[in-house]
C-alpha cells in the first residue's frame, strides 16, 4: 500500500470514530429531551472533551497529507471534504451540548404543555445524522441526497414549534424563561439536520464534483 493510501484510510477511519461518536451524541441529546434524564446529559458533557480532540487531531492529519503527498483529484477532493465534515461534526458535537444544557437547566422548572413536536424532530434529525454519514462511509451519493431531501421537513417542524412557543409566550409572559429555552433546543435539533445535510453536500460533490450548498429546493421557495 502507497503511504498516500494507507494515510488516506487512516484518515477515514478516524472521521468515522468521530462520526460514531457524534451519533452517541446526537441519540442521547434527543433521548434526553423526551426523559430530562440527567445522567444522559452527563454522558454528552463527557464526550464532548473527546469530540473537541478529535477535531484537532482529524485536521492536523488532513494538513500533514496535503504537504507530504500533494494529492490530486478525487483524493484531494476527499481530504477537502474531510476538513469541511470534521469541522461540521465538532460543531454537531457542540449542538449536542447546548441541548443538554438547556435540558439540565429545565430539569428543575415546571415542564410547558404546549403542542411540540419535538419527538418526531427528533426521529427525522436522528435518522439524517445516521444516514449521512452511513453516506460518508460508503460514499453513496443517492443516501446522501436523500438527507439533503429531508431537510425541508425539520425546518417546517422547527418554524412550527416557533409558531406555538411565540403563541404561548404572548398568551402568559410569565412563562418566557422557560419558553426561551424550548425553542432554544428546537433550534439546536434544526441547526444539527441543517449540519447532516452540510456532510451529504459534501459526499456529493465529492463523489461527483458538483456544488449542490446552497441550492433552494421547490418546497422552501412555495413556503415564502
Amino acid at each position: 500500500m502507497k503511504h498516500l493510501d494507507r494515510d488516506l484510510l487512516r484518515l477515514e477511519n478516524r472521521i468515522d470514530e468521530l462520526g460514531g461518536l457524534i451519533i452517541e451524541s446526537t441519540n442521547r441529546c434527543i433521548r434526553c429531551i423526551e426523559t430530562f434524564d440527567k445522567t444522559l446529559t452527563a454522558e454528552i458533557f463527557d464526550n464532548e472533551s473527546i469530540i473537541n480532540e478529535m477535531e484537532v487531531d482529524i485536521e492536523e492529519d488532513c494538513l500533514k497529507i496535503l504537504a507530504l503527498h500533494q494529492p490530486v483529484a478525487f483524493d484531494l477532493r476527499f481530504i477537502i471534504v474531510a476538513l469541511k465534515v470534521n469541522n461540521d461534526l465538532e460543531r454537531m458535537g457542540d449542538q449536542a451540548l447546548n441541548i443538554a444544557e438547556r435540558i439540565n437547566f429545565l430539569s428543575d422548572l415546571d415542564r410547558l404543555v404546549l403542542d411540540l413536536d419535538f419527538n418526531t424532530m427528533g426521529a427525522i434529525c436522528r435518522n439524517m445524522v445516521e444516514k449521512s454519514l452511513e453516506a460518508l462511509k460508503l460514499r453513496d451519493v443517492e443516501r446522501a441526497q436523500e438527507v439533503v431531501d429531508m431537510d425541508d421537513e425539520v425546518d417546517a417542524l422547527h418554524s412550527r414549534n416557533y409558531r406555538v412557543l411565540q403563541n404561548a409566550m404572548e398568551a402568559d409572559p410569565k412563562i418566557v424563561t422557560t419558553a426561551i429555552s424550548y425553542l432554544t433546543i428546537s433550534n439546536n435539533i434544526e441547526r444539527l439536520a441543517d449540519l447532516a445535510t452540510n456532510i451529504a453536500e459534501e459526499i456529493i460533490f465529492m463523489e461527483g464534483g458538483q456544488v449542490v450548498r446552497h441550492q433552494v429546493s421547490e418546497e422552501s421557495l412555495q413556503s415564502l
